[in-house]
């Protein structure tokens, strides 16, 4: 009974770790360019690498738009919808070890928990490295085969969505540098429209100032236009602030990476990536946080070490980004895909209040 609780509380972080249902924050990064640099075609889904940055050197020229995320994928579903638990993973993510690993592979850091090579290393296509679809979403789904349908639903019935502000954004293919910034949309009271007209009520957790919506604290100063792909740049660190149970929760996610392909007429966006790395033991510590909700006892002892160590196999990569096969794998790579739509950015909802950490 204990363990079944446990794994419920795990997969109720993890989803909604996924859909971003609360806070989002962040700081701009500086660093190396993450799509790799060099120009590509810019269609398709996201897959390896995001196409690299435009050689042209035109800033755009329009006015702010705002896109929200209209549908999420966790990894149980192919792009366009249709079901693919085995496989779904594979296609969401980027490379971000820059290498296509089997479970042959001998130049990455090794598998903790006592994992096995091939359930640690395996990439999804092109390099795809996301540990999360393939090692923890199986665990989510087993419990909740419906997980990515209630999230999405919860989209569109307007509890949340997250929303991403590109900064003069004209009618032109490419643009570089094209900034933007992304805000965590609140209770909307209502079911979205997607037409365009929608004012999506900003979290205040997410803003520098909370009285100001201009001041988020996520920037993507260094993002770029490619044949209507947007690119976030450089990688960068999220932390997903996420309330649950009355309690807030910290998801630090380190090398993100975003991009989403947009319509001609930059009203939509579709194969969009999330993408990069959760720390292993900061995860441990959030999933006790959920546990320990429920009930004290799962704070410690064998249950939670059990689980914990489940999780410790998932660990794919260096939670820095890197591979070294000298050190065992601290990080798990995690890949999410999704589909936008025009919103407006609304008035400032109030902000959300957390009890303590009951494991404290």
């Amino acid at each position: 009974m204990l363990r079944s609780r446990l794994l419920l509380a795990a997969a109720a972080l993890a989803t909604l770790a996924a859909c971003g249902s609360s806070t989002t924050e962040s700081s701009s990064t500086t660093g190396g360019d993450g799509a790799g640099g060099g120009t590509a075609t810019g269609t398709g889904a996201q897959v390896g690498l995001p196409p690299g940055r435009p050689a042209e050197g035109k800033p755009g020229d329009g006015a702010t738009v705002v896109m929200a995320i209209d549908k999420l994928f966790l990894g149980d579903m192919n792009r366009d919808g249709t079901p693919n638990g085995q496989n779904g993973w594979k296609q969401y993510g980027f490379n971000l070890d820059g290498k296509v690993s089997d479970k042959a592979a001998k130049d990455l850091c090794r598998p903790a928990g006592g994992a096995s090579p091939a359930q640690a290393y395996p990439d999804g296509n092109d390099g795809i490295d996301n540990s999360f679809g393939k090692n923890i979403l199986p665990i989510i789904l087993g419990l909740a085969s419906d997980a990515g349908t209630k999230v999405n639903d919860s989209i569109n019935k307007g509890s949340f969505t997250i929303m991403l502000a590109m900064d003069k954004l004209g009618s032109g293919k490419t643009y570089n540098p094209l900034a933007a910034k992304l805000y965590a949309g609140a209770d909307l009271g209502g079911a979205p429209k997607w037409d365009g007209t929608d004012e999506w009520p900003i979290r205040p957790e997410l803003l520098s100032n909370p009285a100001d919506p201009t001041s988020s604290k996520v920037v993507f100063a260094n993002g770029y236009l490619t044949e209507n792909t947007w690119v976030s740049g450089n990688k960068g660190d999220l932390t997903l602030s996420l309330s649950i149970s009355g309690f807030t929760l910290d998801l630090k996610i380190s090398s993100a990476l975003l991009a989403v392909d947009l319509d001609a007429a930059h009203k939509a966006g579709s194969n969009g990536t999330i993408a990069g790395i959760i720390e292993t033991e900061v995860l441990i510590a959030e999933i006790k946080k959920v546990a320990g909700a429920f009930d004290k006892t799962l704070c410690s002892g064998s249950t939670i070490d059990g689980i914990a160590n489940q999780l410790r196999q998932a660990s794919d990569i260096m939670k820095d980004g890197s591979q070294d096969p000298a050190k065992t794998c601290d990080g798990i790579s995690i890949g999410l895909g999704f589909s936008a739509k025009q919103v407006k950015l609304g008035k400032i909802a109030p902000a959300s209040t957390g009890a303590a950490n009951p494991c404290q």
